[in-house]
């Protein structure tokens, strides 16, 4: 039954050669759009090399103190993260990371004048547990390496080839910013959209002789961010709620001084959402991600709806022959779902296509609208994985989707066509 359907559509396609390359193009274009759209969500939400924990973790970025009428935002300190978080018990990990945030790196390579520029991350020893990276070849710095703040590194695939000509650079040194690092790990690239982890050397913060340094009063604030593990999915309510506890008694210890996390730490899909002065407003973010959505999908559902109306006003008389010869109303009504259906999936194979050259093409702009940088890092060597893009069940989640609005917007059409008396459909033009 399907062949036939499929060969009567395809008749279709040779017959109504402009409607129905209008018909695919518009299916195509709505399954793009909306692709495009789920897989810069999937992205952003889902458990990605190498933020694979991201249902397990919480984040405090910043923190605010207020004193009087005054206020002022930044990082925490090395102290409010010692005193906050270190000594949970219902994490499984806690990891801190050092923002340098204006400073540029430089890699020097003997023979060569130009430099090359990177993107540095200052992390600790627990980084590693909360963000896995697949080590290519050594091991992450230990936590003796760590307190002694030794010059030791860690750098990704594609510098070491640009440096060494292969991923063999264990034991080998970098001189970054003319200081002589030892390599001990060389990992799998990062995605330069994962904005959390991205970088191409990896640093103890401990080298920084900054990294104690703290502003403001009382020592609050500082130059560091707090990265939360939990040990399962289930337990990051109770995580969350030590986390808020351990804020609010550090917060009472000061005087003329109000300690303010705007309540962090945050879920991961929070940060979507979250305002930068205030408690992100998380129901009206997915009212209006939903919405976006409907209107992406509503717009050509309409636009096609009327489409097929029109076309079934051409095919009255065909329809009021077959029923004149016997064809019951059910048997019609289905034959245009199906049509209807072999159209869609031509249209989202086309759908498919556009939003992956759309992407391709596109890429550095997407980039930017996603992450904190206002232009593509210089070493940044792939913005997407093909993780993030080859993704089977975001496709076929647009495509049913589609796949529905289109059957909704036919299905009123062709009712309508079928039901008509025949007589009418006979003397149609």
């Amino acid at each position: 039954m399907l062949k036939h359907y499929f060969k009567q559509v395809w008749v279709l396609i040779r017959q109504e050669k402009l409607f129905s390359g209008i018909y695919i193009a518009g299916t195509g274009l709505s399954v793009a759009v909306v692709m495009v759209l789920s897989i810069l969500l999937y992205v952003e939400l889902a458990n990605i090399y190498p933020e694979t924990n991201r249902d397990r973790l919480l984040y405090v970025k910043y923190a605010a103190i207020k004193s009087g009428e005054s206020m002022s935002s930044s990082g925490l300190s090395y102290h409010t993260i010692e005193q906050c978080f270190r000594n949970m018990e219902t994490v499984e990990a806690v990891t801190a990371t050092l923002d340098t945030w204006g400073e540029d790196y430089f890699v020097q390579v003997d023979g060569q004048k130009e430099n090359i520029q990177v993107d540095v991350k200052y992390v600790d020893d627990a980084w590693w547990k909360v963000f896995p990276l697949v080590f290519r070849s050594g091991a992450p710095f230990t936590a003796a390496d760590h307190q002694s703040g030794l010059l030791t590194v860690v750098i990704n695939q594609s510098l070491a080839r640009k440096v060494f000509g292969d991923t063999d650079a264990v034991g080998k040194y970098l001189t970054l910013n003319l200081r002589p690092y030892r390599i001990c790990g060389v990992v799998k690239d990062v995605p330069v959209i994962m904005k959390n982890t991205y970088a191409n050397v990896w640093i103890p913060y401990t080298v920084n002789p900054d990294y104690k340094d703290s502003f403001a009063e009382h020592g609050i604030l500082g130059s560091m961010n707090v990265t939360l593990l939990a040990p399962s999915s289930g337990s990051v309510q109770s995580v969350q709620e030590e986390a808020r506890e351990n804020l609010r008694k550090y917060d009472s210890t000061f005087e003329n001084v109000e300690f303010l996390t705007m309540g962090q730490p945050d879920r991961h899909w929070q940060l979507l959402f979250r305002d930068y002065w205030g408690e992100g407003d998380y129901l009206t973010g997915w009212i209006l991600a939903g919405f976006v959505f409907l209107i992406v999908l509503l717009i050509p559902s309409v636009s096609l709806s009327g489409m097929v109306d029109s076309r079934m006003e051409r095919r009255m008389s065909e329809l009021g022959i077959r029923r004149a010869f016997g064809a019951p109303a059910g048997l019609l009504l289905r034959q245009i779902i199906y049509e209807n259906f072999f159209f869609t999936l031509f249209g989202g194979m086309a759908g498919l296509i556009f939003s992956y050259l759309f992407i391709y093409l596109g890429r550095e702009l997407v980039f930017m609208w996603t992450s904190d940088f206002s232009i593509v890092p210089v070493e940044a060597t792939r913005i997407f994985s093909p993780e993030m893009l080859f993704n089977f069940p975001v496709f076929l989640i647009s495509l049913f989707i589609c796949l529905i609005l289109n059957i909704l917007s036919a299905t009123i059409p062709a009712w309508r066509a079928s039901r008509r008396e025949i007589v009418y459909s006979l003397n149609s033009k």
